[in-house]
């Protein structure tokens, strides 16, 4: 969704105080010129109703975000759900494109990067039909290992061919950590709460995540 939908639709779902709470917000928005957009909204929401260390933690997640063990989809999953946090980023496409790009693991990376993506969106798809290229190769490896019809190549062992078979986020010197560019960053505010822990269920990741 665009910014214009997104603040349509968590508007709408407000209700009671909170309802109330964003009528006196809004104008209060427009009178000081600042006007009513999915990033004012957002950022007026957390100031009313999330603790600053927990937004901190999800800050600091999101410029930490890697693949790890993760399938591309589950990294999507999350790094769209801490976007909110970020509203910096907001309608920045390269900037979350390339975002999205530096979690993704190695051999990932360098595969999904050669086929130039567009967009967050574009580069999402191309990593997910790439890892299930390659997933669908391995499979076929492991079953020729197991049927011993796997061809015979000078110098390269079954056991080889066998550990080349594993979950691209499994095998041994895959894992890379690429610091995220200033550009993902916002100057951090110090707290004094300890925990950036909080329950899903949180009406604050409803509205803006």
């Amino acid at each position: 969704y665009d910014d214009e939908r997104m603040l349509s639709l968590a508007t709408f779902q407000l209700r009671k105080n909170v309802e109330r709470w964003w009528r006196g917000a809004s104008r209060t928005l427009e009178e000081t010129g600042a006007g009513i957009t999915w990033v004012s909204f957002c950022t007026a929401f957390r100031k009313e109703y999330v603790p600053e260390s927990y937004v901190n933690a999800l800050e600091r997640e999101f410029d930490n975000l890697v693949q790890g063990t993760m399938y591309v989809e589950e990294l999507a999953h999350r790094f769209s759900s801490l976007l909110a946090y970020v509203p910096h980023l907001s309608g920045r496409e390269r900037a979350k494109r390339n975002g999205f790009l530096d979690g993704l693991n190695e051999d990932l990376y360098s595969l999904v990067l050669t086929s130039s993506p567009t967009s967050y969106a574009d580069a999402v798809d191309k990593a997910m039909d790439i890892e299930e290229g390659l997933q669908n190769r391995r499979s076929r490896v492991r079953l020729q290992v197991s049927q011993g019809t796997l061809p015979i190549v000078q110098g390269v062992q079954p056991s080889q061919s066998s550990q080349s078979s594993q979950h691209p986020s499994q095998q041994p010197g895959h894992h890379r950590f690429r610091p995220r560019g200033q550009q993902f960053k916002k100057k951090s505010v110090s707290s004094s709460s300890g925990s950036g822990n909080s329950s899903s269920s949180s009406p604050r990741a409803i509205f803006c995540g």
